[in-house]
């Protein structure tokens, strides 16, 4: 299995990206079986808040490039309904959603942290948006989740030059919500997801809802366009690139 889910008797479920070796890519597999975890849990009245997670000590290295090949703008666009329901799912959920972040969070693995109303991070966790490397523009929300929590201008710059934030100056900035040491960050996220949990779920759910007035937008522009981006000599490049370790070479078609 790719994700690994688990719920205890406190009522927390805790939902693992399971594919270590190769630092827990989200491809469409993962997609969709994320969705239908996170459907499950919404109805299931036995748990009470979720931590999303990755195994081996990274969060998720991204989307999974062997995934991203051509096909056609109709193909591409039902797989974006289903990132677009994922996301949606996450940014609107119910109950506590905290996701907690060892090690890289990096293109859609950070984008997926962000779709989760709170971060959790180790003192260790690198975060980087990465989509430009290979010729595409961020999805899974993170043209508006981004910015709404550090602000237009430094998410923009962030996307575009594709830097590395550390733990520190992510907190700093507002990325993550909290700290915690290597290794303690399942357990620091466990213990704020239950806490938030034992607060009123119907204030909690108007404001949750509020937050995310904005991520339908993004999720509707990367739908029509990131597809034609996935298409593209240039994104083609980026993944041959990205397989060879070299330096891309975009010509900007």
């Amino acid at each position: 299995m790719k994700i690994d889910t688990h719920k205890g008797e406190d009522g927390l479920l805790v939902i693992t990206l399971n594919e270590p070796e190769r630092r827990n890519p989200v491809g469409h597999a993962v997609r969709q079986a994320l969705g239908a975890a996170l459907s499950a849990a919404a109805s299931d009245d036995a748990v009470r808040a979720v931590v999303l997670t990755g195994a081996g000590g990274h969060f998720s290295a991204g989307g999974d490039i062997r995934d991203q090949g051509e096909r056609s703008l109709a193909a591409h666009r039902e797989r974006f309904a289903v990132i677009s329901d994922m996301v949606t799912r996450m940014v609107r959920f119910p109950k506590p959603l905290v996701a907690a972040v060892e090690g890289w969070a990096a293109g859609g693995g950070f984008a997926l942290a962000l779709a989760c109303p709170t971060v959790v991070a180790s003192r260790e966790a690198q975060f980087v948006a990465s989509f430009t490397r290979i010729a595409l523009m961020p999805d899974m929300g993170l043209l508006s989740t981004l910015p709404a929590r550090i602000g237009p201008a430094r998410a923009r710059r962030l996307i575009l030059t594709n830097r590395v934030v550390g733990a520190e100056e992510a907190e700093a900035l507002g990325i993550v919500d909290e700290l915690a040491d290597a290794g303690e960050t399942l357990r620091a996220a466990s213990v704020l997801a239950l806490e938030e949990a034992a607060g009123s779920a119907l204030a909690r759910q108007f404001v949750v809802d509020w937050f995310a007035r904005d991520v339908s937008a993004a999720l509707e522009y990367e739908q029509a366009l990131q597809p034609m981006l996935l298409n593209s000599a240039d994104a083609a490049e980026g993944r041959a690139a990205f397989a060879e370790k070299r330096p891309p070479r975009f010509r900007g078609c």
